[in-house]
Formats: structure tokens, sequence, C-alpha cells
């Protein structure tokens, strides 16, 4: 059915033909129980998700989507729990249902577990050497077990550095990370490919108390920004280098916080479906059969969230905002501390970027050569009302 021409939308298909982010939770079950995670962790009963119901998962995106560019999160709990042979029958569905296509296979862990030469060749092989790791001190690595420390973490990490592959490296914004000093931060994450730092999901009180003010971390960040900009560093900084863009170009560009409801697509492991990952795992908004059988129900349930997402009223502080033709004012309402000048984008970060517009050019171009997915020509974001 696959023709390699884009398909024609319907009446309630709002999503994104040219770049799609695919999420596929191979494993429910994790070594971890992470204070932040929105998953049970260790907790939750071990799974591996049904090759036939991922093949059908995949095939519905090709035909319905036969979006021109994706990127395919292996995704869990932690999909390394899954033998490694089941991992490479998951890849060669990918090839096979989006040949043509360009697409990128990236596995995403939390790197806990031993790793030898043996892993970093499987690497090499089944997803081009790229890999995503996740580091967050004070609610990773209070697991109770010596064994599953932070020294095994860069033991690992260094190893992979060295290996040569190539890593990018997920850290949440919360208040433990704050004790931390910014620079041997980023001085201890040589080696990697870019560092993202990702904003909190609150769904309980415990991610609830994990809240930064806005004003420390603004701090906190534009001293990782000023570093960036004034050496050279193996890392690129995605979110900064897609300002940059932004800067440039006079455009506003989608960022993962905003584009969830029309460009990413979840499966969990027990075939249920849903668009952002993390929502998807408490509220899925249906099942792969249904999706498959039933396109137009799916997209109109999901047409649903984007809608709501885009109705939500801008906040204050982004009224008359110096960067809103930048940002668009996209950042979730729970992100905002009342009685706080400052954003969690950080404007000290941004107005030290607009001065020194010149250099962070300079790092954009260098950055191009290390992430392609900033050379695509994304869809300009629709900015809240």
């Amino acid at each position: 059915m696959c023709s390699g021409e884009a398909r024609v939308k319907d009446a309630t298909d709002h999503f994104d033909r040219d770049f799609n982010v695919v999420y596929l939770r191979v494993v429910r079950g994790c070594n971890l129980n992470c204070t932040h995670c929105f998953t049970l962790g260790n907790r939750d009963a071990f799974r591996l998700a049904d090759l036939g119901e991922i093949e059908l998962f995949l095939t519905t995106l090709r035909e319905r989507l036969d979006t021109r560019q994706n990127v395919f999160y292996i995704h869990g709990g932690e999909p390394f729990l899954a033998p490694k042979a089941y991992l490479a029958q998951v890849n060669a569905l990918i090839r096979r249902i989006f040949a043509g296509r360009r697409f990128d296979i990236i596995p995403q862990t939390n790197l806990m577990y031993p790793v030898d030469a043996a892993f970093a060749d499987f690497l090499k092989r089944e997803y081009a050497g790229q890999i995503g790791v996740s580091w967050d001190p004070g609610i990773r690595f209070e697991t109770g077990s010596p064994r599953l420390g932070e020294e095994l973490f860069f033991r690992n990490f260094r190893f992979l550095a060295d290996a040569g592959i190539e890593m990018a490296v997920a850290i949440t914004v919360q208040r433990h990370l704050l004790k931390t000093d910014p620079l041997e931060v980023v001085r201890r994450l040589d080696g990697a490919k870019s560092v993202d730092f990702e904003f909190l999901t609150f769904f309980d009180e415990k991610t609830r108390d994990l809240r930064v003010s806005n004003v420390e971390w603004s701090r906190y960040f534009a001293s990782i920004v000023r570093h960036y900009a004034e050496n050279r560093t193996s890392w690129a900084l995605p979110q900064v280098d897609l300002f940059t863009k932004s800067f440039v170009e006079n455009k506003i560009y989608q960022c993962k916080c905003n584009c969830c409801r029309h460009r990413t697509f979840t499966m969990n492991a027990d075939a249920t479906v849903g668009l952002c990952p993390d929502e998807t795992y408490i509220r899925p908004l249906s099942t792969v059969r249904e999706m498959a059988a039933n396109w137009p129900a799916f997209a109109a349930k999901a047409l649903g969230d984007h809608v709501e997402q885009l109705a939500t009223p801008l906040q204050p502080l982004c009224n008359g905002c110096e960067f809103f033709d930048v940002c668009g004012g996209n950042c979730e309402a729970h992100l905002f501390n009342e009685n706080e000048a400052e954003c969690p984008l950080s404007l000290a970060a941004l107005r030290y970027q607009r001065e020194h517009l010149a250099v962070f050019r300079g790092k954009l171009d260098e950055a191009l050569e290390r992430l392609p997915e900033l050379k695509k020509e994304s869809p300009v974001t629709e900015a809240r009302p």
C-alpha cells in the first residue's frame, strides 16, 4: 500500500508528514526505581512487547502517514533487559517496513548494567553506534544497592565513549540537580554527542516535590550555556542550537516539549498506544488493533488532545516577553512558579545567547555535523494565542 508519497489527510488528521518521533516501549520493567519516572520501575511486572503488535503498529504508521523522516526510540522500562536477539528483530521490522524513507533507530537506556566490547559492537551493528542515555543525580542512584551507583554509570559512559559510541545524554531538571556543580557535570560528560536538559512531568506528590525554582535553574543553566560558548566541547546543546536557528531564521521551531500532539507516537509493551510517551504509559488513547482498524477514530482522539493544548492560555510571563518570537510561549503551565519573573527556558541564557549570536552561529554549524536532526526543515510551530 505504500506508494512512497505522503498520504492525503482526512478532516481529523493533523499529523506531520515531514518528521515524526516514534517511541517503541519494547520492555515493561526496569532495573531501577527512579523517583521522577512515570513507570513503576523495578516494581513493574516484566513484559516484552509482542513482535506481531509492533509490526502492526509500524505498518499502520507507514500506510497512514508515510512520513519522510522518522526517529525510532527503543524505549522501556530499560530496553536492554530484553534479549539482544529480540531487539535485533524489532530493528529488522523497522528497516523492512520503512524501507525507502529516512530514519534513525536509537535505544534509550539508563546504562546501569555491565557493558563490554560485545555490547559496543552490538550498538554499532544495530544502531549505527548511536545511543541515548539518562543521568539524574539524587533520584536515580538512590537504589539501596552499591552495584547500581553513580560510579557504574560513569565507568560505562567512559567505556562507550572510548569505543566510539555517540551518546546523547538527557538530564532531568529537578531540585537535586541544582545541588551539583554545573560545570563539573558537563566536564564529566565530555565525550557525549549532546547534552539535553528535560523538564519534569508532574503526576504525583513525589514528582511535585522535585520542582525547581526557575530563578535558581536559570543561573545553573546560564553558566552551562556560557561554558558552551566559550569552550570547544564534544557535546552540543540541542535546545540552545534550536533557539539559534530561531534567532537567525526568525522562525519558531518545534521542540520536543510542544510537538507530542501531532508528530509523536508511542506504543506501550501491552500494545496500548498514544502520543506523548509519558502520558501514554498512564493514559493511552487506544490500542494497536483499534488504531489499525479505525484510524479516523484514533486521529479524532489525538486531535482533541492537540486542540486542548493549543487552547491553553498563554502564561502571564510570556505576554510581551522579548523572546516570544523565539520560543512561542509553549512551555507547560506547571513549569512556571508564581512570584518568579523567570521562565523554565532561562531568560538569562537567552539574553546571553542573543548578545553573542555570532558565537552561537558557529556552535550551530558544529552541531549540524553531529546532530543531523538539526538539518531538517522542521515545520514552524503554532504559538499559543
